[in-house]
């Protein structure tokens, strides 16, 4: 009796060994593919296609490349500046001289200076009207009003090989050639003050510089 038990146990195991066995091999082999199993392989291979790119375009405007590059705005250019005319020059330095007011303490010395120039001009024959020298803190000017430029160019010759220019303690200007429509030419002449503590003329003025002018045949 017992092994008619324990031939039935045997049996009725054996086919749950089997069904845990098919399990077991179905686990670790991987699944057959068609090609393998011998179905047939229904699979088509297509080549992916990349959807086209469409640039941005703004509402309202028309679509450019992307490579454009808007350029700069252009900026207008300047007009050169021109340069004042001896005119305008000499009057802002004379506006200037007077706005700096009064100084009593150069009129006298200006006063010889423009004597000295004015005889020294009749000596060569030069012509020229002088006008009245004005002094301020800033300088002394005069205005002389020559015939012609010929003449204007003789006076500034003579009158910077003069002691009395040569004598002035500080520095000397003289404006550009200011044409009159009748062909006469004026010249202002500056003379800016020395320190507070110098001099403005010396005691002995230098001696004049009219050897090469004589040279030249001019008169005395």
């Amino acid at each position: 009796m017992s092994r008619i038990i324990g031939g039935i146990a045997i049996v009725g195991a054996l086919p749950l060994a089997y069904w845990l066995g098919t399990r077991t091999a179905t686990a670790d082999r991987p699944a057959l593919t068609a090609r393998e199993s011998g179905a047939p392989d229904r699979s088509v291979s297509a080549p992916i296609r990349k959807p086209p790119v469409i640039p941005a375009v703004r509402e309202g405007s028309p679509a450019e490349p992307e490579s454009a590059v808007s350029a700069p705005p252009s900026e207008p250019l300047e007009p050169p500046q021109q340069e004042p005319s001896a005119l305008e020059h000499r009057d802002r330095v004379v506006a200037e001289l007077r706005a700096s007011g009064v100084d009593r303490r150069l009129g006298a010395p200006a006063s010889t200076v423009v004597n000295g120039w004015s005889s020294k001009l009749a000596r060569f024959a030069v012509g020229g009207s002088f006008e009245q020298e004005e002094c301020y803190a800033k300088g002394c000017f005069v205005t002389i009003v020559h015939p012609s430029l010929q003449e204007a160019e003789k006076a500034t010759d003579i009158i910077t090989r003069t002691g009395e220019f040569n004598g002035w303690q500080a520095g000397k200007m003289r404006s550009g050639p200011i044409a009159h429509d009748d062909g006469r030419v004026e010249l202002t002449w500056v003379m800016y003050p020395p320190p507070p503590d110098g001099h403005v003329l010396p005691e002995t003025l230098p001696p004049d510089n009219f050897e090469e002018l004589m040279r030249r045949g001019s008169p005395q």
